[in-house]
């Protein structure tokens, strides 16, 4: 098997199963997979910007990214430089993700503090003056 033993399943959706395992009923297992996979071009077309953003943070020289080197990653015989260039994007991730993250909680929240009483099926509390 290659991808080291997943088949063809991806790290992201042996993830997510792990999080369905986890959170067992507090998680509706098709709404996650559908973000998972609606997540993934938005995934692999941000990998890029993280590269060069982790290149910006180490002052590393940037990587001529090649269809020679993705298949060098899958095959397994990535360079040295190339793994270099994927922590790069990794710690460029790290530095980006919890401002994203930060951002993105602050113009969702409003939104659903609106939309989950509206549509979660149970009445709304009346408070009663006795």
């Amino acid at each position: 098997m290659k991808n080291g033993g997943l088949g063809n399943a991806g790290v992201t959706v042996v993830m997510c199963g792990m999080a369905i395992a986890v959170l067992g009923s507090l998680a509706n297992s098709p709404t996650v997979m559908l973000a998972n996979f609606i997540a993934t071009p938005i995934e692999l077309s941000l990998m890029v910007p993280f590269l060069r953003f982790g290149e910006l943070l180490t002052g590393g020289e940037p990587f001529e990214l090649t269809s020679d080197a993705l298949n060098k990653v899958l095959t397994g015989q990535a360079s040295t430089e190339l793994l270099f260039s994927i922590a790069r994007a990794l710690l460029g991730w790290l530095v980006a993700a919890p401002i994203i993250l930060g951002t993105l909680y602050f113009i969702f929240l409003p939104m659903f503090k609106f939309l989950v009483p509206k549509f979660s099926g149970a009445p709304e509390k009346k408070e009663h003056d006795s």
